[in-house]
């Protein structure tokens, strides 16, 4: 697989607990790079809540640094091609927001893959197991864009088999690469149809690998009711894009596709392994967000994510990653120079459950 780096939109600092030495003076206190300093000597203050040492000054348990490690992402993508997608200039508009996607430098981080739909054995999900793209990193302004000259609109909407050859490139990804983050990208223009496909039947598939993969969705036009695959596939509700003018229906769906890169990065780190010689003590870890117009919080651990703020471990018995809620990851998203800082050797701000 093709080796990549996550772009995410928060600068990450890492600061690790190098429990057996006293000496602070290996603690950053400017500069930046490889030694996961970033600025001014950061005093993780105030914080919020105070369990522990947690809200304490996080600074003085730490005395050493690593650079952080964000998990992989890969896309794996399913575009419809049905007869439909010639009318009103779908096909060109979406060709052209796809194509800018994939291309796209702010897309870097990213690995994508690309299959259509229907195919001449247009029932048989291995036929859309085996991608027309296979999976690679982004940005690539070329492999994409010839696959998409290749093809052209006709046929109609069997999206079961789609969708199901989706998810299981999808789980052959996960199981290559366990660590990666793997979602599917369904695009559509029409309500599913043929191979006794409906939006049922694909909600059904979206749910069968929602725990693990979820199933974004993109809807071009009137296309029905497609929320309820997104929400079985575990991404709510789907992006409908209108199609009452080319330009804008490219425009817009290239928008669509930059909201799905925004959701599926920046949210979740991998752990890095403790210093030679030291035991990595899941108990001992905060999480410190600084905002670009305002001082450090620490968050609090929240395993259940109950009210959406905080973070968590995947698995709190044996944690592999550190995942930030849903409305704090927002606010990371969103605040392009804030800073998340990962910190260990004091304990935990919150209570991880046991």
């Amino acid at each position: 697989m093709v080796g990549r780096s996550i772009l995410a939109s928060a600068v990450v600092s890492v600061f690790v607990m190098a429990c057996g030495s006293s000496d602070p003076s290996s603690f950053p206190t400017s500069g930046s790079g490889g030694d996961g300093g970033s600025g001014n000597n950061p005093t993780f203050g105030s914080g919020s809540g105070s369990s522990g040492d947690g809200g304490a000054n996080l600074s003085q348990c730490a005395t050493s640094s690593a650079t952080p490690t964000p998990v992989p992402v890969d896309l794996v993508f399913m575009f419809d091609k049905s007869g439909s997608m010639a009318d009103s200039s779908k096909w060109t508009s979406c060709q052209s927001g796809l194509t800018s996607f994939f291309g796209d430098p702010n897309s870097a981080g990213l690995s994508a893959s690309l299959q259509f739909f229907p195919q001449a054995n247009e029932c048989s999900a291995s036929t859309y197991a085996a991608p027309s793209v296979s999976l690679r990193a982004l940005p690539d302004n070329t492999t994409f864009a010839n696959a998409m000259n290749n093809n052209s609109p006709g046929g109609g909407t069997p999206t079961v088999p789609a969708l199901t050859g989706a998810v299981q490139y999808a789980q052959s990804i996960q199981t290559a690469s366990p660590g990666d983050k793997v979602a599917v990208v369904l695009v559509t223009d029409g309500q599913p149809n043929d191979c006794n496909s409906t939006v049922q039947a694909v909600a059904a598939v979206a749910a069968s690998a929602a725990a693990t993969i979820p199933t974004f969705v993109v809807g071009v036009g009137n296309t029905g009711n497609l929320d309820a695959i997104a929400l079985a596939g575990g991404t709510t509700k789907a992006t409908i894009v209108s199609t009452n003018n080319p330009a804008q229906t490219a425009q817009d769906f290239q928008t669509a596709l930059e909201a799905i890169r925004g959701l599926t990065l920046a949210c979740e780190f991998q752990i890095p392994p403790p210093p030679q010689g030291e035991t990595f003590d899941e108990t001992k870890v905060n999480v410190v967000f600084t905002p670009t117009n305002a001082g450090p919080e620490t968050l609090s651990y929240n395993q259940d994510c109950t009210g959406g703020t905080g973070w968590h471990y995947d698995d709190p018995n044996n944690p592999k990653k550190i995942e930030l809620c849903a409305s704090t990851c927002g606010d990371v998203q969103k605040d392009k120079s804030g800073k998340i800082d990962i910190v260990f050797g004091c304990a935990t701000n919150g209570t991880i459950p046991k």
